[in-house]
């Protein structure tokens, strides 16, 4: 069944709901209105039976599933009533419409192939391969390019948290990549290499371990001629692939990598590989002492890093009985659970070590007890290993001399816990060949020799939940499972705040998981709430920020950097934000942040952006209360000036319209961006961080802080309109508004209030629109503010167009147009000639909109205005539509979608798929056209255009009852 096939029974039916699991989970019943799934079994439960839609899934499979193989007492009931839940709410008042059919013990959720991305996905995909297979390369990069436009993020975003879904999730990801490789293997057979490259670079930074992504992407660069680049990219990926896996890269990769180096030469000549036997070692000490069993006893309370303990036994007893890698070094964050995971390790692997595990606890971050130096450690294990006390020497390097020559020839694994530095291990890592060093840090030893590291994050959320399970109970921990949920988010899926959290509870029979929630919410106390006894998260950290306050001249500047950026609300910083807040060059701040990844104190996801574990901003923000009190308006300040220059600098490279920018400074530095690509990367890159900050600005104590939140919010404004944000203009300018009310600056009331309007119009709500925008002209007229006046006069043309009075309409914006001519601003003469001429089109006069229109596109054609040349052609195209030249306006409006996506210009799709879909059944093709409307649709709700929807669902109707009327003269008489 194709798509045009599937909204005709999908019509018929009387029923249209579609859902969407390529990103958040989201459903829209057939007003358009999206289905409220707030509970987070909800979201999980409807994942479930979308991955399997049109199969019956059993109650015991949809309860192992949600549960993870451990259900509560209550879990029957519990699914019955999730299940009733959902039904009303896909099927509100309409109970036997619902979806979701029970099939025997279990239950069927009915989806046509039109009402799921997912399904949507594939059948693209099908698609694009079968025109591969017919050399149809131009039919397969639409299909597949279409296919991938569907993604709005990872997979099931807001459904995981289950084995079963985290899994299939990251199956669609596999999915959704192989399309990607797909389509760069294409895109290369047809030349477009740079187009592929764009793609490659994106998906490769979100992939660093992906060789074959890599791979392609260093094909492409080389092959668009970047053999610079190609070169840098093949390091980048051999860097992750050594840190993370210890291993190099493959040998296709490394061949490539060889042909980019000599420009095309065959690739090198193999080296010559080796195997090593290892040594047969004896089963005791010299004098047949026993061998050392020094391990700690192994938690039975450990759960989950079951990846971590499968590659830390690869390393340690390799499966092939080949010898144990010399070095691995577990490192991670405080609090996540390295020791634990060393001893799991360790005792999993003894059997490995016939002459015995030693084990030392260094003390490198435990406080108020002296770290061991590396001359009482190497005493200890000598003595241990059988040398007389009075035959130890008392020199380091005779001590790490005798230390070696008593491990020749053994197979011992040395567990070294806890060690602050290098300094403190480095004399007892040099061992024989068949000994094994397993070290725990939280410091990276990136640097040591033929060092693996394991590192270790947040626990998966399944193992967390577990963990809390075996501390509280299970029943009590199911009982409520959203609370407990979200006590494992507050814990940021750390094992030392799970661990407290849970004794906490253990020892308070009396509360629920929901009452140390409660408290937990409460960021000024959470810290606090996470300490049972002598253990505590605080001081966990505390440790490890104090031995940076202390040290040298780098690690007192990162320690201060992690005051700063904990006031910073903001998801995650760049060199360049942290160098504002600490008022010095941007490389003195990335080796700062950099010291605070080496420290665990700060994650690096992806190079050149860090961020910090909610519990350690919590912890830094204390610090900057008491450390940097004096400081914080003025770091604040300064990051918002950054932000903002920046902003200015990033709508001027992006041909965005003039804004002016209140209260810049102009000595301020922006981030040094130097093309329109790299300023639409730092737009998307940087909104949710810039959204915040000015909330934040806007909300602060300081005036100057407010001042320059105002003024961060205006500037993002073009940027969040062309995006299609329109409730975040919305939310933001009602601050800005309030900000300039608390000041007294009508230069930022004039600005918010035309966001206002803006906000409204997006929302159709055009009477309310017209009243901020004419509140907006009068407070320009009261401070003869010229621009101010033309962008009000135009906004005031506008809504009387959408209100239908089309010749006051033309009035305003003659006004508009003769001001923003007065003044020099042509953005305003195009914007008043689209009103113009869309006041023309209306009225019926359909040559004079032509020629304004026509006129206006060259105009704008010669000063490279982008955006408003996609809006004449966008108007062009309709009305050559009305004028019956559907193959004219086929021409205007691929033009203007192809310049539409080439600025991210996200608001205007919706109306272009709907032309398009206008355009294509006019011309009898049908397909088109039913693909043009399921991707207006689909936008259309994205940006919450609801009249714009309507339109939709109109030409799908026309477009299906086209195609019927086709098939119907096409019958034999």
């Amino acid at each position: 069944m194709d798509i045009s096939d599937a909204l005709r029974v999908t019509a018929i039916r009387g029923r249209y709901v579609r859902f969407s699991i390529l990103g958040n989970l989201a459903v829209r019943r057939t007003d358009g209105d999206a289905v409220p799934l707030a509970r987070l079994k909800h979201r999980q439960l409807l994942a479930l039976l979308l991955l399997r839609a049109g199969t019956p899934v059993s109650a015991d499979d949809l309860t192992k599933a949600l549960w993870d193989g451990s259900p509560p007492a209550s879990a029957g009931q519990n699914l019955k009533t999730y299940v009733h839940t959902l039904r009303k709410l896909l099927s509100p008042g309409e109970p036997r419409s619902t979806p979701i059919e029970t099939r025997g013990s279990g239950y069927l959720l009915a989806v046509r192939p039109d009402e799921l991305d997912l399904l949507v996905f594939r059948d693209l995909v099908r698609r694009g391969r079968q025109a591969t297979r017919t050399d149809d390369g131009e039919a397969a990069c639409n299909h597949f390019e279409n296919a991938l436009d569907l993604w709005r993020g990872e997979a099931l975003q807001d459904a995981r948290g289950t084995l079963l879904l985290d899994e299939a999730a990251n199956r669609l990801c596999e999915e959704r990549l192989e399309v990607v490789e797909e389509l760069s293997e294409l895109q290369f057979g047809m030349g477009r290499h740079v187009e592929a490259v764009s793609r490659l670079r994106t998906e490769a930074d979100a992939h660093p371990l992906r060789e074959r992504l890599w791979e392609r992407l260093m094909l492409g660069l080389h092959l668009s001629g970047d053999r610079n680049a190609a070169l840098r990219a093949y390091q980048r990926l051999r860097k992750a692939l050594v840190a993370e896996t210890g291993l190099e890269p493959c040998e296709a990769i490394q061949e490539l990598h060889q042909r980019i180096l000599t420009s095309g030469s065959p690739a090198p000549d193999p080296s010559a590989s080796g195997s090593t036997v290892p040594d047969p070692a004896g089963s005791s000490s010299p004098g047949g002492a026993v061998p050392p069993r020094q391990l700690p006893r192994d938690l039975t309370g450990f759960v989950g890093r079951t990846e971590e303990l499968v590659r830390l036994r690869s390393l340690l007893a390799p499966s092939d009985g080949g010898r144990p890698h010399h070095v691995v070094a577990i490192t991670g964050a405080p609090g996540s659970g390295k020791s634990a995971l060393a001893v799991r390790a360790a005792h999993a692997v003894a059997g490995a070590f016939p002459d015995g595990q030693l084990y030392a606890n260094l003390h490198g971050a435990t406080p108020g007890i002296r770290r061991l130096d590396p001359l009482d450690v190497l005493g200890r294990f000598l003595r241990d290993l059988g040398t007389p006390p009075q035959a130890v020497p008392d020199d380091l390097d005779q001590a790490a001399a005798m230390w070696r020559s008593h491990l020749d020839g053994r197979r011992i694994l040395v567990v070294l816990d806890d060690a602050a530095n290098m300094a403190q291990i480095r004399p007892l890592l040099s061992v024989p060949e068949g000994n094994a060093i397993l070290a725990t840090s939280r410091e990276n030893f990136a640097l040591v020799d033929d060092c693996v590291r394991v590192r270790i994050g947040r626990m998966h959320r399944a193992e967390a939940s577990a963990m809390f399970a075996k501390l509280v109970g299970a029943e009590r921990a199911a009982v409520d499972g959203e609370a407990t949920g979200r006590l494992i988010d507050l814990c940021g899926r750390l094992p030392l705040a799970v661990g407290v959290a849970g004794a906490r509870l253990a020892n308070r029979p009396g509360w629920t998981v929901a009452d140390l929630v409660e408290r937990l919410e409460d960021e000024g106390r959470r810290l606090r709430e996470l300490e049972v006894g002598d253990v505590a998260v605080r001081s966990s950290l505390a440790v490890s920020y104090d031995l940076l306050s202390g040290g040298a001249s780098l690690d007192r500047t990162a320690a201060r950097a992690l005051c700063l950026i904990g006031l910073l609300e903001v998801a995650d910083v760049t060199p360049y934000v942290v160098a504002a807040m600490l008022d010095g060059p941007a490389d003195l701040a990335e080796r700062a942040l950099e010291r605070l990844v080496d420290a665990h104190l700060a994650e690096c996801d992806e190079p050149g952006r860090y961020r910090l574990h909610d519990l350690v901003r919590l912890f830094a923000r204390e610090r900057a209360a008491i450390e940097q009190a004096d400081e914080q308006a003025v770091a604040l300040a300064r990051v918002l000036d950054l932000y903002a220059a920046t902003a200015r600098h990033a709508a001027e490279l992006s041909g965005y319209p003039r804004t002016p920018f209140p209260s810049i400074d102009p000595a301020v530095s922006p981030v040094p961006l130097t093309s329109d690509e790299q300023a639409r990367i730092w737009w998307e890159r940087e909104q949710v961080n810039l959204l915040s900050a000015s909330s934040q600005g806007m909300s602060a104590a300081d005036e100057r802080v407010v001042r320059r939140g105002a003024a961060l919010a205006i500037g993002i404004y073009w940027n969040l309109l062309y995006g299609g944000y329109g409730s975040h203009i919305l939310s933001t300018s009602r601050r800005a508004l309030e900000a300039a009310e608390r000041l007294k600056d009508p230069h930022i009331a004039v600005n918010a209030y035309n966001h206002i309007g803006v906000a409204f119009s997006l929302k159709d709500d055009f009477r309310q629109a017209l009243v901020h925008f004419e509140r907006q002209l009068s407070i320009a007229r009261e401070t003869s503010d010229m621009h101010a006046q033309q962008r009000a006069l135009g906004s005031i043309a506008k809504m009387h167009f959408e209100l239908g009075d089309y010749e006051t309409a033309i009035d305003y914006a003659r006004a508009q147009q003769t001001l923003a001519k007065e003044i020099g601003y042509a953005g305003g003469e195009y914007y008043a000639l689209t009103v113009i001429g869309e006041a023309h089109h209306r009225l019926g006069r359909l040559d004079e909109a032509m020629t304004i229109l026509e006129q206006a596109l060259d105009q704008v054609r010669g000063q490279g205005d982008t955006y408003y040349e996609t809006a004449f052609l966008n108007h062009l195209g309709l009305v050559s539509l009305d004028m019956e030249n559907p193959e004219l306006a086929m021409t205007y409006l691929t033009d203007a979608l192809a310049l539409a996506r080439k600025v991210k210009l996200v608001i205007a799709e919706p109306h272009l798929f709907l032309a398009l879909a206008r355009a294509t059944r006019l011309l009898g093709e049908f397909d088109q056209a039913a693909l043009y409307v399921v991707r207006s649709l689909e936008t259309a709700r994205a940006v919450e255009n609801r009249d714009l929807e309507r339109q939709a669902l109109e030409e799908e109707r026309a477009v299906l009852a086209a195609r019927e009327a086709t098939a119907v003269d096409l019958r034999p008489g």
